[in-house]
């Protein structure tokens, strides 16, 4: 078995995902809170529109990491 030094789903692109008991995605009604697993950082969102740019922030930020 070989170690794959560049996998396809990098442990730093790992979240998770919670759900706010109101949401209702058949509604297009999300809220709730992701947590990156490799760096803890987590945001809350109130729709899909934040949880879009929540999740561009963070690979944002996981990139200008990697490039330090």
């Amino acid at each position: 078995m070989t170690l794959d030094r560049d996998p396809r789903h990098p442990a730093r692109r790992q979240y998770v995902l919670k759900l706010d008991r109101r949401a209702e995605p058949s509604r297009a009604a999300l809220s709730g809170r992701v947590e990156n697993l490799a760096t803890g950082q987590a945001f809350e969102f109130s729709d899909v529109e934040s949880l879009l740019e929540g999740l561009a922030r963070d690979l944002a930020a996981s990139v200008d990491r990697n490039d330090a």
